[in-house]
């Protein structure tokens, strides 16, 4: 009685969910269950990660196509391939996804602009986030750890503005170039054709993402405008990211202030 007592529910939960969840995907325990050696090799393949094996039992090496190859190249540490951004955050992708972002990589002359101006690209994640779930990804990196005023209810753009799943994000590292000490009418102005204002969670998970993938803090000691408005119609800023983590607040569109610059994103 006295082991029974003692027996890890939560183990015994896991367990049965694993079992469960292999058995809707065909698995057929029968071998590993009568013969030690093939435990021994089940045990062994879970530890290396569950690689992808060809019809031979080959472990198949991932390799990057010439679209990735290229961005690396070009881009270095500017490029968050769903595969970095998968590993600093313990989730994965669909193959749909996957095969979304290897078919909508930016092309060479792309890519060169994304260089030229300070961009990054990320992948963004698997679903849907508002920023309230961006700043649940890794609240330390945050501020505001949880709650703070852009959680009150009345303040809907942390629950309605949005970073799309599955896309590629190409959001400037830095200010906009000239575009501090001016207000939001100039400072949409210096913006070309091919460029628009990112919303709050869209520069809070790019910037997040990057110190997660690569440990570089961006928009230190300096905040920039989203295109996201609170509830008494003030300009969403982010920044002055450190080790305190980034802030969130608001300020009004007509100010202008030399902290203060604009974000950009590639269309």
């Amino acid at each position: 009685m006295a082991n029974i007592a003692h027996l890890n529910t939560s183990a015994l939960d896991t367990a049965a969910k694993f079992f469960r969840t292999m058995n809707k995907a065909g698995a057929d325990f029968t071998g590993p269950m009568q013969s030690v050696t093939q435990r021994r090799n089940l045990v062994a393949y879970l530890e290396m990660g569950c690689p992808k094996l060809n019809s031979d039992g080959e472990i198949v090496t991932p390799t990057l196509s010439d679209g990735e190859e290229l961005a690396r190249l070009i881009l270095g540490d500017d490029y968050l391939s769903p595969e970095d951004v998968a590993k600093a955050y313990g989730w994965s992708y669909n193959d749909e996804q996957l095969a979304n972002f290897a078919n909508t990589l930016p092309d060479f002359e792309e890519l060169m602009w994304l260089r030229s101006n300070g961009y990054m690209l990320v992948a963004t994640l698997p679903t849907d986030c508002n920023l309230l779930q961006v700043r649940d990804l890794d609240n330390q990196l945050f501020y505001s750890k949880s709650e703070g005023w852009y959680a009150e209810s009345k303040h809907t753009f942390s629950r309605e503005d949005v970073v799309k799943a599955g896309e590629w994000l190409m959001v400037r590292k830095e200010p906009y170039p000239n575009s501090r000490s001016k207000n939001w009418g100039e400072q949409r102005s210096l913006l070309s054709e091919v460029e628009h204002v990112p919303n709050a969670p869209e520069v809070g998970y790019a910037v997040t993402a990057y110190y997660k993938v690569c440990g570089v803090y961006l928009l230190k000691g300096v905040y920039v405008r989203t295109f996201s408005v609170d509830a008494d119609g003030n300009r969403v800023i982010v920044g002055n990211f450190d080790g305190d983590g980034l802030g969130v607040c608001s300020y009004w569109d007509d100010r202008r202030d030399e902290d203060f610059g604009v974000s950009s994103s590639r269309k």
